[in-house]
């Protein structure tokens, strides 16, 4: 219930954020806290096509994961390709960090093409999981 209620004040932020210079809009976490889990939207879609939205948004995680992929990482940019009428959002691309907050080069570039095997956008055993919020407010903040 708690969600539905910052679901609200999470769309007239999006707009305005669009309105004026793009910062990173923290979904969850804090972003000071390195042992944080951290999600990030850049509110400002890279494009809109149609019911699709591609968006930048970024990671931080408390503590080491691996990806699918096998890459162990701390953070990570990431450009996802939101799909309104789908409801989903699969990864473009992914720049994986070995540290935290971002920090230090770029340990793996991965891209991820439309005929490849989708990588969703899931937030494994990040509690509340932001996923569904994300992709209804970029998808709402298109309708507006």
């Amino acid at each position: 219930m708690r969600r539905l209620r910052t679901l609200p004040l999470l769309v007239p932020l999006l707009a305005m954020a669009q309105a004026s210079m793009a910062e990173w809009f923290t979904i969850t976490g804090d972003p000071e806290i390195a042992t944080s889990n951290v999600v990030q939207v850049d509110p400002v879609p890279v494009s809109v096509e149609g019911a699709q939205r591609t968006m930048k948004l970024r990671v931080n995680r408390s503590a080491q994961r691996h990806s699918w992929d096998g890459v162990h990482y701390r953070s990570y940019d990431a450009t996802v390709v939101i799909d309104c009428d789908m409801k989903t959002a699969r990864y473009q691309s992914i720049d994986f960090y070995r540290h935290p907050l971002w920090a230090g080069e770029v340990l793996r570039a991965n891209q991820y093409p439309r005929t490849a095997e989708p990588r969703w956008m899931e937030f494994r055993q990040m509690n509340p999981n932001p996923t569904q919020r994300i992709i209804r407010a970029a998808c709402s903040a298109a309708e507006s």
